[in-house]
């Protein structure tokens, strides 16, 4: 049954976002980013992209690319990513079935619990949203969940691999790992505990202060999701600044958003409350603190919702609560009505789908998804023109079916006067996409229409190509 599920959520998971991509729903930021980049290293050469104008290691420092990218010297496609990503959302029910064993539950509740795991609203708009690669360590901290919580043998190799994997993925990974290796002393495991906070510190000095800013600069750095505190690490941790950054601090973490947050996070699992060992439940979920702590000071909205992937980390460990609830469900134990506890695996699975349709964005498929469809044939017949080795200047949502090449860059107001920079350029009125609109692309076309280095190579409805000539 386990293996059924899991194929199911992967067709699900990698289905919906060739879907989406096939809408042209998908974008620059990420998918472009990503996808330049793993094509760039499986060509060989350095992932300097042209849509970040650096080196993609100065991004997030996200060294998993480089076996990805020779990956995809086997699968030359866009679509790798989306099966890695579906596949590591996916597969995270193994290990979560391994907890519930641990955890004595029955089949059913073992179902449910997967099935409310997969059924998390932020699981489900990860998997369709582009790419990001630390949703790739997702599986991971599940197994190291199990690992560290339900196994009395010393798995130091296993345990290691999946740390090291995950710290791979992205720089803030390490907050995780810190998480994980105090939640660990609080268990009185105090030498592996140690062992992996400080492990995670010794990572993120390296990225964070020298790979990062080596290849990206301190724009790349972390402090970006901190600026209220400064620019950079001196500022935020100056002691001249400490006081005002405290004050500000207070300020940053007791807002309305910030409550609305946490009250997103909770509502899919909001019975988690009534369980019995409440105090327990808050024990373990611990570990995700330092990353909530980075998403409740920043300043960026997309931090603080159940669309993008920075609420990703918290689900494995709720979910691994979520089976102790379902048990104490199941046997009538903690605050809860009678007719409830009977009924407690079917209202819990009702909620988790409840959630799932208001809080997901499974329903864009038959609204805002679809509001490109009338130009979808004229973008692929444009697309399947454009040369493979041309440098290509085109919109956001155009960007990842054309990504997979040295140059391409983003339709915005600087380009207008650096158009020569390219061989292509392709562009649509209606649907000028995100950091243009319809005027800049109309003052491109009228640009490219009257200079003579410049032909139209094709134009259907509002979709027109130029292809600047030999000289």
């Amino acid at each position: 049954m386990i293996w059924i599920i899991f194929s199911i959520a992967f067709l699900c998971f990698s289905g919906s976002i060739c879907l989406r991509h096939a809408w042209f729903q998908t974008s620059s930021w990420d998918l472009g980013v990503f996808d330049q980049a793993t094509y760039l290293i499986s060509q060989g050469l350095a992932p300097n992209s042209t849509l970040l104008n650096f080196h993609i290691l100065g991004d997030h420092g996200s060294l998993v690319l480089y076996p990805i990218g020779w990956l995809s010297i086997i699968f030359p496609s866009v679509k790798l990513l989306f099966v890695l990503q579906g596949l590591a959302l996916s597969s995270t029910v193994f290990p979560l079935a391994k907890i519930a064993k641990k955890n004595n539950l029955s089949k059913k509740l073992t179902i449910t619990s997967l099935l409310v795991f997969l059924l998390y609203p932020v699981i489900y708009n990860v998997a369709i949203f582009d790419f990001h690669p630390e949703v790739l360590a997702v599986p991971l901290i599940m197994e190291l969940i199990f690992l560290l919580s339900y196994t009395n043998s010393k798995y130091y190799l296993r345990i290691f691999l999946c740390l090291l994997f995950s710290l791979t993925c992205k720089v803030t990974m390490s907050f995780l790992v810190f998480g994980i290796g105090l939640w660990m002393i609080a268990k009185k495991r105090i030498k592996i505990g140690a062992a992996i906070s400080t492990f995670s510190i010794i990572w993120f000095i390296l990225i964070s202060l020298i790979l990062i800013p080596y290849y990206g600069g301190e724009n790349a750095e972390i402090s970006r999701h901190a600026d209220k505190f400064g620019i950079s690490y001196s500022n935020i941790f100056n002691i001249n600044h400490l006081l005002e950054n405290i004050s500000i601090l207070s300020k940053q973490l007791l807002t309305i958003e910030n409550i609305g947050y946490l009250f997103l996070l909770l509502i899919p699992v909001i019975y988690i409350c009534f369980y019995k060992e409440r105090k327990q439940t808050l024990f373990n979920l611990f570990p995700f603190t330092p990353l909530l702590f980075l998403n409740l000071i920043s300043s960026i909205s997309p931090m603080k919702d159940l669309v993008h992937q920075y609420s990703l980390f918290l689900v494995p460990f709720v979910a691994s609560e979520v089976q102790m609830s379902l048990i104490n469900l199941d046997n009538g134990i903690g605050v809860y009505p009678q007719w409830f506890s009977k009924r407690a695996s079917k209202i819990v699975l009702i909620w988790s789908i409840l959630t799932f349709m208001i809080f997901s964005r499974i329903t864009f498929f038959f609204g805002p998804f679809q509001d490109r469809f009338d130009t979808i044939d004229a973008r692929r017949e444009a697309i399947s023109k454009i040369n493979t080795q041309s440098a290509v200047l085109t919109s956001n949502d155009l960007i990842p079916h054309l990504s997979r090449r040295k140059i391409i860059e983003l339709t915005s107001s600087d380009k207008l006067d650096k158009l020569d920079n390219f061989d292509e350029v392709l562009l649509d009125r209606k649907h000028p996409g995100w950091k243009s609109n319809i005027e800049l692309v109309n003052s491109m076309i009228k640009k490219l229409e009257t200079n003579q280095n410049w032909i139209k190579k094709f134009e259907k409805g509002s979709v027109i190509l130029f292809e600047k000539l030999s000289i």
